[in-house]
């Protein structure tokens, strides 16, 4: 069998190529760092405290999670698919001595596993956003928070917002609570001293913003006051006709296919009495929080 020759002035060329073609990674967005007066904002509105895991996805030099270590000693990840942007990161964090605190991986962002967070940053694109939100809201525990520099989630409004002026530009920063997902159809009972009532609860929800109807003991009750943070819900109900019976107000925590918490009945007669309440959800009527992707 003849050996096929290659000439060097050919073959260099090749192996050079082929190297950086296998090093050059499609980047999603560009590489600008936060201000610090932005990240300043940001680590406010999520409270970061030392109790935290901060994964900040699209990390570029590393500096949201590092800033966090050096004021509050919180743990943190950073997730970039530049192998650049996580060298300079890792050179940054053994700089400010919180290399104890904080790693950085070499990840693509859509693939990454960042369920453990309390507190996830993005500076990416809106685009960018929607792509990841379905993951987001998949793996994150309900009371998570999310801060994101400049760029919002389309119809998952934010729960709170900034502006940060920096030499005369202005950048916006955008805060969300994961919220728990209590879709669905719900049976319990709610206990009043000695008596128990059968209740039905059927909810909507539009992300942090669940709607429904309650069904007490046989007749329909009107929700209004209905609040979801992370994992906590409340909801005020009473009756059609509001003469005829007393205001309740439901306070519950969700946990998977489970609700339970304590209820206010507040009489017409202007006495008040404490209950409690439970209820657990048919897994089959759950509908997905992010419905658009």
């Amino acid at each position: 069998m003849k050996r096929l020759l290659v000439p060097l002035f050919v073959l260099i060329p090749l192996v050079l190529f082929g190297q950086l073609y296998l090093q050059e990674k499609p980047l999603d967005v560009p590489y600008v760092p936060s201000k610090p007066e932005v990240v300043s904002t940001m680590l406010r509105m999520a409270k970061v405290t030392k109790d935290d895991l901060l994964y900040d996805l699209g990390c570029g030099d590393g500096r949201i999670v590092i800033t966090a270590a050096q004021l509050n000693g919180t743990r943190g990840v950073g997730i970039d698919i530049d192998p650049e942007r996580i060298k300079e990161s890792q050179e940054n964090a053994a700089k400010a001595n919180v290399g104890h605190l904080v790693k950085f991986l070499e990840q693509d962002i859509f693939k990454a596993d960042f369920h453990e967070a309390t507190v996830v940053s993005l500076y990416l694109l809106t685009s960018v956003n929607l792509r990841l939100r379905p993951s987001l809201l998949s793996q994150l525990r309900p009371g998570t928070r999310i801060v994101s520099h400049n760029y919002a989630m389309d119809t998952w409004k934010p729960d709170d917002s900034a502006i940060v002026m920096v030499n005369e530009t202005t950048h916006n920063v955008y805060f969300w609570v994961v919220p728990a997902n209590v879709s669905g159809a719900w049976e319990g009972v709610l206990t009043d001293g000695g008596k128990k009532t059968a209740l039905d609860l059927e909810l909507e929800q539009h992300f942090q913003w669940p709607s429904g109807e309650l069904t007490l003991g046989g007749s329909e009750m009107m929700l209004s006051a209905i609040s979801l943070v992370g994992d906590k819900l409340q909801f005020a109900a009473e009756a059609v006709d509001t003469s005829k019976g007393p205001t309740m107000v439901f306070s519950g925590r969700v946990a998977g296919n489970e609700m339970q918490g304590t209820v206010e009945v507040k009489m017409t007669d202007g006495r008040n009495t404490n209950g409690s309440w439970k209820a657990k959800r048919n897994p089959l009527s759950i509908k997905p929080l992010d419905k658009e992707q």
